[in-house]
Formats: C-alpha cells, structure tokens, sequence
C-alpha cells in the first residue's frame, strides 16, 4: 500500500517573553522491514537524520516568536509498506550479536519494572511451562491478552507494574507489560510507537513491540491487535524505543529562561496513492 503522510506541528509561544534560538528534533519514522520511504518533504527546509536505533528525524531552526506567536512546521512522507510475517524468514545470528542484544535490552526501566514482584511472579509461571524463548514469549502474549481488558487511548502511560494489577488498559499497557515479562526473563524485547491506518484521514495512534528471536532476529509482537510475528501494510513504524523507554515525537530546545513553555502540537493525516499519484 503507498501512503501519503502528512504531518503539521505547532509549536505556540504562550509566555510574555520571546522565545530565541529554538531547535525542535521531529520523529519522523524508524526503519523496518515492511515499510519503504520513498519521499521526504521538509518545510522550511531542515536537516533529516538518522538518530539511535534507527529512528530518522528531522532537525528544525525555529525563528523567534514574540509572545503570542506561533511556528507551524510540514513533513510529507510517502511510504510502501507491505505486509509480512518475520517468522517466515528464519536467519543466521551470531553468537555475539545474541549477547550483544541481551545486553543492551534486558534491563529494568520506567514503565518496564521487572523486579516487581507480579511481574517476576508471573514470569517464573510461564518459565515454568516452557522451554525456549519463542514458546515462552506465546505464552506470555496470550496471558496479555487473556488477562488484560483493552480500553480506548487512555491518557497516561501506565507501566507493567500496574498494568498487571489493574488488569486494563490501552495498547501502551500491553505493550509494556509483554516487553517487562520478556525483560524479567532475559528475551530483548523493546516498543515502537507509530499509527494504525483503518482507512480515515486520521491514523489511530499505536505501540506495539518487539522481540529478539536467535533464529529470527527482531519481529514485531502486538498484543493489543493480536498480532504475533506478523505486520499487516497498515501500521506505520515511526519511534522505536529500547535503550530507553520513552523519546517524546517532538523535542523542544531554546535558549533563555521563558516565563512560560511553549505548547507544541503535532496533526497527523494518512491517504492511499492511487497509480500515478504524487
């Protein structure tokens, strides 16, 4: 499926000072395997760059606004994506990128809190039943879906540990709880953070995860839309996040003290291309 992405930011100097110097770093997408960028479109015209863990973003100048003012940055991507089953497409991994990745992406962070004691209670029970990484994290994923009541774009981000005790939440929570039961037991495991296209001029904001699999490498998991493996051409991949567990979309700096922070808004709208069209 081609798709046209358009994305508009606002960012609105409420204070009563001038806002001077100020650089915004924009997420623009992350590279993966089912989607292919094909055009980027910048205006004013910016740096695009490829920052950690493959997360390409654009690095804006914004003037400076006097009180009241506004600055209105575009981007317009246009994309393929496909659909594709990672598990599929078994391959070779080294012995050293195995640990190499177990290194890095085990770890206990915000909103992955693997030493709570739920967390570690249940993740003990399914070790228990399974013998391998991948039937470990089947596992796990069910009791996600199983356990969990899925709710409708909640307004903070909660973490494993209460997602596990309240026993709901959006596709934040399941996400995060996956990704801390296969932390607590050694799996790399880390989010992406993009849109689910359902055909509307507005993408349904979405996170899902990924695990790292020996004979698979990376694959995508989302409990939430009971996908295991697998990427439909509708998500759009835009933020991955594993070395930390949350990079804001849009990331604000400026010199000075103002009285009051800027707002910064961002408009997300997706389109099908159709043959021929730009």
């Amino acid at each position: 499926m081609r798709l046209k992405i358009e994305m508009q930011a606002n960012v609105h100097n409420r204070g009563s000072s001038k806002l001077k110097r100020g650089m915004m770093v924009w997420h623009l997408y992350t590279d993966i395997e089912n989607q292919f960028v094909e055009m980027i479109d910048v205006f004013p015209p910016a740096r695009v760059t490829e920052k950690a863990e493959k997360n390409m973003v654009a690095v804006i100048k914004v003037p400076e606004l006097n009180p009241g003012e506004s600055f209105s940055p575009t981007v317009v991507l246009r994309i393929d994506t496909i659909t594709r089953d990672w598990l599929m497409e078994p391959q070779t991994t080294t012995e050293e990128r195995i640990a190499r990745t177990r290194g890095i992406y085990c770890s206990m962070q915000k909103y992955w809190e693997t030493d709570d004691p739920l967390v570690q209670e249940l993740s003990q029970k399914a070790a228990e039943r399974t013998g391998d990484d991948e039937s470990y994290a089947r596992l796990v994923y069910q009791m996600v879906r199983d356990s969990m009541k899925l709710k409708t774009h909640l307004e903070e981000r909660r973490g494993a540990a209460r997602a596990i005790r309240e026993k709901e939440g959006d596709c934040d929570e399941h996400a995060d709880l996956f990704i801390a039961l296969l932390r607590a037991v050694r799996i790399p495991a880390r989010r992406i953070v993009g849109h689910y296209y359902r055909g509307g001029p507005e993408p349904e904001p979405h996170a899902w995860a990924e695990m790292f699999l020996e004979r698979n490498g990376w694959i995508p998991v989302d409990p939430a839309l009971d996908n295991f493996g697998s990427m439909s051409e509708n998500y759009f991949s835009r933020i991955r996040e594993g070395l930390v567990s949350e990079r804001p979309t849009i990331q604000l700096k400026w010199s000075g003290i103002a009285t009051e922070a800027p707002t910064v808004e961002e408009e997300v709208r997706m389109s099908i291309l159709k043959n021929g069209q730009a």
